[in-house]
């Protein structure tokens, strides 16, 4: 600015006088008072809320995703009372002889992760009872993590060989295991179709003629209709395919009377009543008759037998029927 020239819009400011001070002062704070709400506006906001929470479920049955999300729900809530200690940690098994701890506890289909509350122990009986070894199952719930199962097991019978295969039975003729027969050296041997389901039957028969038992080897189930026994000696006894204890008293009278089943005989071929065929080892076949008594129906024609005229047999016995 030149010299000598005056600014019209400079001003002097004045000078303090006496020792004045200023004292900054800071920003200062602004209160904001609350808006005043009308009466419907909490309506609405719970009205908004209503209408998002429908949409959604709404979505998600169109979606066919309901069942998922109830799904996850119910999850989430049994893993929490899993880890709370709801979970199955213990089982307890009683009546356990044969059945293994791997076909009960898959049967049983129970872990770690299992909810207690949930374990369908009906379903659980079903499973156990399809095992084959079990016969009647239990299974309850005790709280807050244990499953207690009852079994009642099937009773080995016999042992039944067919088709090159061995397995153990029950007296009904329920197969319980594969097995070999050493496993089970008391058991009574079956061989043949139908075998296992009728030896039963015919051991019941045998409980009366316990020297024969005791001879016994196996029994032989031929053509699933009639028994041939295998004495320890190496002797058949081909029995009729009905009145077996008939044939039985005969064979026993005749051990009585002349010691047969002690004698070197292949077999004794019982199946017709009124007549015995013996075997020799040295394939000569001796013929005795008249060993049932007259006037009894013999098992292969059902009529009555008449005395038979004695004639010595000329034939060996051919192959079993």
């Amino acid at each position: 600015m030149a010299r000598g020239v005056s600014n019209p819009y400079a001003h002097q400011l004045p000078v303090a006088q006496g020792g004045r001070s200023v004292t900054p002062k800071g920003p200062r704070r602004v209160h904001l008072g609350r808006t005043r709400r009308g009466p419907l506006s909490g309506k609405w906001q719970l009205l908004c809320a209503a209408f998002v929470a429908s949409a959604v479920l709404y979505g998600a049955i169109v979606g066919g995703h309901i069942e998922q999300i109830f799904n996850a729900a119910v999850t989430g809530a049994q893993r929490a009372a899993v880890a709370m200690g709801f979970g199955v940690e213990r089982v307890v098994v009683e009546g356990q002889n044969n059945a293994t701890d791997f076909a009960i506890t898959t049967a049983l289909g129970a872990g770690p992760e299992t909810f207690m509350l949930a374990f369908d122990t009906d379903a659980a009986k079903d499973r156990l009872e399809a095992v084959p070894w079990i016969r009647h199952a239990r299974v309850m719930r005790l709280l807050p993590s244990t499953l207690q199962v009852e079994i009642e097991e099937r009773d080995p019978y016999a042992i039944w060989q067919n088709k090159r295969q061995t397995f153990v039975v029950d007296s009904e003729g329920v197969v319980l295991a594969p097995a070999l027969p050493q496993a089970f050296p008391h058991l009574p041997l079956v061989v043949g179709e139908g075998a296992g389901k009728h030896a039963a039957a015919l051991y019941e028969t045998l409980r009366a003629y316990k020297d024969l038992r005791d001879r016994m080897l196996a029994a032989l189930r031929v053509g699933d209709r009639r028994w041939t026994l295998k004495l320890r000696t190496g002797t058949e006894v081909m029995l009729p395919d009905g009145n077996i204890e008939m044939a039985l008293d005969a064979l026993q009278k005749l051990e009585r009377e002349r010691g047969i089943l002690e004698q070197d005989i292949a077999a004794i071929d019982m199946r017709l009543l009124d007549r015995v065929t013996l075997r020799l080892r040295e394939s000569t076949a001796v013929s005795i008759e008249e060993v049932a008594p007259a006037g009894v129906p013999t098992s292969a024609t059902g009529s009555v037998n008449q005395p038979a005229v004695h004639q010595p047999a000329t034939h060996q016995l051919g192959g079993r029927t």
